[in-house]
């Protein structure tokens, strides 16, 4: 089993029209016109349905804000970007050599893009029943281990709410490295006192990452009091 028939294998899905799938695999940078750009742009919408749709059919009773947080956990660059990785996403993708020389079919962006295009192009080829099957099947591991427990930038939101202090709020401070690999630096700051910056390979995980930080700061400033 070679080429796109392994690719069509491991996703479980047997195309209708094998060219919707090709331009979910296809780069920006071959082509402006046939790239998989506004089909990754319909695969986020469709993603997100599809897992709402799935947490709310379980039997658990989360409340809004539960089902908020499991949903985050499994409509995110990181996610995506897991899944593309069982499905050896990036073997498939096609970009110019620059790309792949410089670590593209790793990229975690450029594979979680790729795998919001591929969800949008089952869409386009058999519907939202086809999308949501999909989303079930390569997400169901994920859905399994997500839970209501909360993240970094809530449980410091909850820290400032139980305190009666104004939220704080998050800047990106830098970013560097070239587009398929760029990394981010945010900062959080409260009342405009800095608690804390980090960097990630996301916005997100950036933010995450110095909200978890500003948490210790806040926690060992308490414990020296």
């Amino acid at each position: 089993m070679t080429g796109l028939e392994a690719l069509k294998a491991a996703l479980g899905y047997a195309f209708l029209d094998d060219k919707l799938l090709l331009r979910a695999l296809t780069h920006a940078s071959v082509t402006h016109e046939e790239n998989n750009q506004r089909l990754e742009f319909l695969g986020d919408a469709v993603l997100e349905l599809c897992i709402s749709a799935e947490l709310f059919k379980q039997k658990r009773r989360d409340d809004e804000g539960g089902l908020t947080r499991r949903r985050q956990q499994l409509v995110c660059e990181e996610a995506l970007f897991q899944v593309a990785q069982g499905l050896n996403l990036g073997a498939y993708l096609r970009m110019k050599q620059e790309l792949v020389r410089s670590g593209g079919r790793r990229s975690p962006a450029l594979l979680a893009d790729a795998m919001e295009a591929v969800i949008g192009a089952v869409y386009l080829d058999g519907g939202i029943q086809a999308a949501s099957d999909l989303v079930q099947r390569l997400w169901q591991p994920l859905i399994s281990q997500a839970d209501t427990a909360l993240d970094a930038k809530g449980a410091l939101q909850a820290y400032f709410q139980g305190q009666g202090l104004p939220q704080p709020d998050y800047q990106l401070t830098d970013q560097k490295g070239p587009p398929h690999q760029r990394v981010f630096e945010a900062a959080v700051l409260a009342s405009g006192r800095e608690l804390a910056r980090a960097w990630g390979s996301t916005i997100k995980a950036a933010q995450q990452q110095a909200a978890e930080k500003a948490l210790q700061t806040l926690k060992k400033e308490e414990a020296d009091r």
